[in-house]
This record gives structure tokens, sequence and C-alpha cells, in this order.
């Protein structure tokens, strides 16, 4: 097992942002009111996670949006650092295990 050095930020769509932001997105992969979480790795030492959320909850919620298949600047409007928590549950941390022994691959995500 190894420690890496990153903290993460865990996030979990609430329903109002599957149903009413995204109706013209393909969810059809959404099978539950509870669909899987994302993981976004980021900086291993943070003291204040509202600090860190502003920091990067522009590129959280164009990810979530990415997942759905759209795009759409309007969406992305709407969801704002201020009512984040309306769309989304969101959970920060920052210990990470990777239990995997094998070494890491990644890709670039647009």
């Amino acid at each position: 097992m190894k420690v890496l050095n990153r903290g993460y930020i865990i996030v979990s769509p609430k329903s109002l942002f599957i149903h009413e932001l995204t109706p013209q997105a393909n969810t059809d992969y959404l099978v539950s009111e509870e669909p899987e979480p994302s993981i976004y790795l980021i900086e291993e030492d943070f003291w204040d996670d509202e600090t860190v959320l502003k920091k990067y909850y522009k590129r959280i919620v164009l990810g979530e949006l990415t997942q759905l298949e759209t795009k759409d600047a309007t969406l992305l409007g709407k969801i704002k650092f201020e009512n984040i928590h309306e769309y989304f549950n969101i959970t920060m941390g920052s210990l990470v295990f990777d239990l995997d022994e094998r070494p890491f691959e990644s890709i670039t995500a647009d």
C-alpha cells in the first residue's frame, strides 16, 4: 500500500443537478437517483475546505457536465460557488491510499 501525496474532493450529483440542469444531456447511464461519485485529486496539504473548493469548483462543475455529455455554458453558469452544495454532495480529505501495486496510467481529459 502506498500513501499518495494528494488530497481529494468527492463529488456526488444531487437530483437537482441531474433532473433540472441536464434534461437535454445523455443521462441513460444514470440508473439510480444516487449516481457513482467522482473523485478529484488535489494538493495534499490544505487547511480550509471552502478556500480549496472555491479554487476548483468551476473545473469540477465542468467535469461533471462533461460526464453527462454536455458543455452547455448556460448550465455551467447556473452553478456558482455560493450554491454548489445545492447541486452536489461534497466531501474533502487529505489521505489517499493506493492499494494497487501497478504504476499509474493517466490520460489528459479535455
